[in-house]
């Protein structure tokens, strides 16, 4: 079945501010998506997710991981280094969220294999380009899929 049948495109954020989770689905909103967006406010919740998902084949994986870098309990690269060795969920794209521009942290987030790096901007405009990012990986991981 696909994410559309569901009900839209299912989608796992990890994300401890709730004016950043508003922010993203706003962006994806403004972009015209259709999700159902599952928010987890640390590291373990969005690992327990994952353990979940990979324990009850019933469930639908999500289709795309956005994850904070720095979220409390257990960080972003915490939760997508478990993603990547997920056998329902370790193929997915994955957008790492963060306000870190240093290079180590952008090495770290291609070692890991995250499909791309939001660098969170300081304006709305910016932050609302999020939704086009999301579009093209989901329709990329859908026609690939």
């Amino acid at each position: 079945m696909k994410p559309e049948e569901m009900g839209g495109i299912r989608l796992l954020l990890v994300e401890d501010s709730p004016a950043d989770v508003y922010l993203v689905q706003e962006a994806m909103r403004r972009e015209g998506l259709h999700f159902c967006l599952e928010v987890a406010d640390n590291g373990e919740t969005a690992i327990q997710i994952l353990n979940r998902v990979d324990a009850d084949t019933k469930e639908p994986p999500p289709v795309l991981l956005m994850v904070d870098l720095n979220v409390p309990r257990k960080d972003g690269s915490e939760v997508v280094n478990r993603l990547r060795h997920s056998p329902r969920c370790g193929t997915i794209p994955v957008i790492m969220i963060s306000s870190s521009d240093s290079p180590r942290d952008r090495r770290r987030a291609i070692d890991l294999g995250v499909t791309e790096y939001f660098l969170k901007p300081s304006g709305l405009a910016e932050f609302m380009s999020l939704g086009k990012m999301v579009r093209r990986l989901v329709t990329s991981f859908s026609t690939a899929a």
